[in-house]
């Protein structure tokens, strides 16, 4: 099924709507839970601070969409984001071992540098 760029980008609207509600909820609880607010007023409290993340959520969305340009930016990144050739599963697996290698290899040479060193300042410090 071949969705239009339009209907991708609207999917991606809702989802961040979604995930910016929810922070702005996480954040609110937070608030009321150091300032003392959720214990006070628990019932109210939460509807509030639910009802006010939905209106924030859809808030940022529709600031975020309002201004043409940016529209039409997202919109073209869908569309480029649609000529990428994806690698195929076997050379994802191929390239994931090499950059595992590769941050392997970094690591102990990092941790050979950082006992060196600690030797040394240990050395010269004492």
């Amino acid at each position: 099924m071949q969705k239009d760029d339009a209907t991708w980008l609207r999917t991606v609207y809702a989802s961040w709507a979604c995930l910016a509600g929810f922070v702005f909820w996480k954040m609110f609880m937070f608030i009321g839970l150091k300032s003392g607010w959720l214990e006070r007023y628990e019932a109210g409290f939460n509807a509030g601070s639910i009802a006010l993340a939905v209106v924030l959520g859809v808030l940022t969305i529709w600031l975020i969409a309002r201004d043409p340009e940016r529209h039409e930016y997202f919109l073209a990144s869908v569309g480029e984001l649609r000529k990428v050739q994806w690698p195929d599963w076997e050379n994802t697996k191929k390239l994931t071992m090499i950059v595992c290698v590769v941050v392997a290899i970094f690591s102990v040479i990092l941790t050979v540098f950082d006992m060196a060193w600690a030797k040394i300042l240990k050395l010269l410090l004492a």
